[in-house]
């Protein structure tokens, strides 16, 4: 089951003809410690978007037809990956979160 699997998946990428960046929109607030990110995906099904993030970078790849929309890069901050939220709706898709404090994990030093 598992290598009828792997072929399926094979055989899809020799399908891909076109690969695509998707337009992208990045707004974040370091003083208010939000940001969110706006994908255009037309025509993508929710069920072929792939989007993966890390405390410093993301990941996304959708399928349609012969087209592979892919965006991968580093962010200009830590985000707090608990926070994180996504919604996609008619081809868009929004993901949200939290900047991390960068001090948060600071360890006060007592001064002698």
């Amino acid at each position: 089951e598992k290598d009828m699997k792997e072929k399926l998946e094979e055989d899809k990428k020799d399908q891909i003809k076109y690969r695509i960046r998707p337009t992208r929109y990045i707004n974040y607030d370091v003083s208010k410690k939000n940001w969110e990110i706006e994908f255009h995906l037309p025509g993508v099904p929710k069920n072929q978007v792939k989007f993966k993030i890390l405390k410093d970078a993301y990941s996304l790849e959708a399928t349609r037809d012969q087209a592979l929309y892919s965006s991968s890069e580093y962010l200009p901050f830590e985000i707090d990956v608990d926070s994180v939220k996504a919604n996609y709706d008619n081809g868009l898709l929004y993901v949200s979160g939290n900047i991390k404090d960068p001090l948060a994990d600071a360890v006060e030093i007592k001064l002698s």
